[in-house]
């Protein structure tokens, strides 16, 4: 069965703008499919889905959205660039959600661009990183959006 948060950020991301040069232009619009998905998101159960959950206050960082009632976490990164380097960021997010709070989350389901993120997150320091995070009682799984 698909997942229907990551089924919303796929129409959500179909309908991004393509080959733009301009970098102020796809800034705004990851941000609009970024908040089109978070709103598609909080339409399918706003009781079960926190949009922009706060890690903690002093740590200033939030999760795009945690499923209640799974304790799966989700993060979105629109663009495939620097991909890599959001995951590991949005992972250390997740522990320290975890080191703060008696309901821990076990899943993260890090979504990006296909194109841009595949080949830097499809690689081997990946694979072994998520390996190892699930030996250690959390499971990660990378989902890539594409143009339709």
């Amino acid at each position: 069965m698909e997942d229907p948060v990551v089924a919303a950020a796929q129409l959500a991301f179909s309908v991004r703008l393509k080959d733009s040069s301009n970098v102020s232009e796809n800034t705004r619009n990851a941000q609009a499919i970024a908040k089109t998905w978070r709103g598609a998101v909080h339409k399918l159960d706003p009781d079960r889905f926190q949009i922009e959950a706060m890690v903690t206050p002093e740590l200033d960082q939030t999760i795009d959205i945690v499923d209640s009632q799974t304790a799966c976490a989700y993060e979105f990164k629109v663009s495939g660039k620097n991909a890599w380097a959001e995951f590991y960021k949005d992972v250390v997010k997740i522990l320290m959600w975890n080191q703060y709070r008696n309901r821990k989350l076990t899943s993260l389901t890090f979504i990006t661009e296909e194109i841009h993120g595949k080949p830097f997150l499809d690689a081997p320091m990946p694979r072994a990183y998520i390996k190892y995070l699930a030996e250690q009682g959390l499971d990660v799984s990378i989902k890539y959006v594409r143009h339709c």
